[in-house]
């Protein structure tokens, strides 16, 4: 009996574990839901493929996880210049105490995002691309100076492509995880007439119900036993979520503090 309690203790601990591991798993696809729309919308206002907002966003604010997204609404990472006259706060960047912008609220980020990119005569060639060309763009971007990290083009182009965020703008667009199931709307069920006539009571047949293992009972529904089952697809993008968030995580840590002002 009591090895007994004691594995059953060990179970729970475990399930706790994985549990807390798993609520991190789908945050860079909800992260894109949430910003859908307003990378749609200034596609339309500005001319920068929603693609690219999508993605720059998820790499500069690790999918919304960085100290500059959560404390200063700043998902792009971009630093006040002499242009700025809003709200300001400071880290240690590529310089001691670099000032970066503070926004209101995330939508206003993604807005002065755009603005910055067709203001900026550094990249107005980008504008002469096709807005579907989102590898140019991501080439282009990284031309130009935006990011320092020789890889940044490379990881746009990963990001869109593992996400079909050069999808977004069709209206049967889901982003797919391991934890959401999703009808398109061609297929969902067409409502059928409930019919209360009596029906006759079938025989009674001995039902089969399905066994499952004591594995699959006490972690089913874990990260550790979905990893387990998971598809090609959502192995990938779980990785890709792990890698931006150690890269969110190595960045934070070179940044000290900062302190916000309303100058």
């Amino acid at each position: 009996m009591k090895t007994r309690k004691v594995f059953v203790l060990v179970a729970l601990m475990f399930v706790t574990i994985v549990t807390k591991a798993q609520q991190q798993k789908t945050v860079t696809e909800d992260y894109i839901m949430q910003f859908r729309n307003i990378a749609l919308q200034n596609e339309k206002d500005y001319g920068v493929p929603s693609s690219i907002t999508l993605a720059q966003g998820i790499i500069e604010s690790g999918s919304g996880r960085s100290s500059l997204a959560k404390d200063g609404n700043n998902h792009f990472g971009i630093k006040c210049h002499q242009s700025w006259t809003g709200k300001k706060m400071y880290k240690d960047d590529d310089k001691k105490n670099d000032c970066f912008r503070v926004y209101d609220n995330a939508e206003d980020s993604y807005t002065d995002h755009s603005i910055f990119l067709k203001n900026n005569k550094r990249y107005s060639s980008l504008f002469e691309l096709d807005k579907s060309d989102y590898k140019g763009w991501a080439k282009g971007l990284k031309s130009a100076g935006y990011a320092t990290n020789p890889q940044y083009a490379n990881l746009l182009i990963d990001i869109i492509e593992l996400y079909d965020l050069d999808k977004l703008a069709q209206d049967d667009f889901y982003l797919l995880s391991s934890t959401t199931t999703v009808v398109k709307k061609s297929e969902k069920p067409k409502p059928v007439k409930q019919d209360n006539t009596p029906q006759p009571q079938p025989k009674e047949e001995k039902q089969v119900k399905e066994r499952k293992s004591l594995g699959e009972r006490l972690f089913g529904n874990t990260a550790w036993w979905k990893r387990r089952h998971e598809t090609e697809q959502e192995r990938k993008r779980r990785e890709m979520d792990e890698k931006i968030q150690n890269m969110i995580d190595e960045q934070d840590v070179q940044r000290t503090d900062f302190e916000v002002t309303f100058e």
